[in-house]
């Protein structure tokens, strides 16, 4: 297990969690106060939710008897902080991002898709996979999350400005 490998989980999951919320905000017409406090709430939460998820699983896997892969393989303590790091260091750029263009979604979506490009890249190097290859996955999966949330954004405040 490697720090590489958790911070690249970690940082992943930061971006699309925290364009998911930007996407939902934007589409639900809320105000830039409720995505601060939406977001900078949630990417606390869900990195403490990863790092406690990447300790415990390594935590889990140390104690089967999983053997390190190399001698520069990390504690369960320090990939839960790793995953936990790169998930706010990633997760706060599309919310940022989004306050920053005020609230430009295109820019924080295109934005978002090159940060996911490059994670995706730097994931080729842990898996060895074809650089295209990586980049495509990261950022295509990216953006279906994305998406998602924004259409479920629409459909919530759709149905709930209807007049009856």
């Amino acid at each position: 297990m490697s720090l590489l490998r958790a911070s690249l989980l970690g940082g992943v999951d930061g971006v699309i969690t925290s364009f998911a919320i930007v996407a939902g905000t934007h589409a639900g017409e809320m105000t830039m106060d409720t995505l601060w406090v939406i977001g900078i709430s949630s990417l606390v939460a869900d990195g403490l939710s990863m790092g406690v998820s990447e300790y415990l699983s390594s935590t889990t896997a140390s104690a089967k008897g999983e053997q390190l892969q190399n001698a520069n393989d990390a504690s369960p303590l320090s990939l839960g902080v790793a995953c936990f790091v790169s998930f706010v260091v990633c997760g706060v750029v599309p919310t940022v991002l989004y306050a920053i263009t005020s609230g430009r979604l295109l820019a924080v979506a295109m934005f978002s898709l090159v940060e996911l490009m490059l994670l995706g890249a730097a994931r080729t190097l842990f898996s060895r996979e074809n650089l295209l290859w990586g980049l495509v996955q990261t950022a295509s999966l990216g953006a279906v999350a994305g998406t998602v949330a924004y259409g479920v954004g629409v459909g919530i405040h759709s149905s709930l400005t209807q007049k009856f």
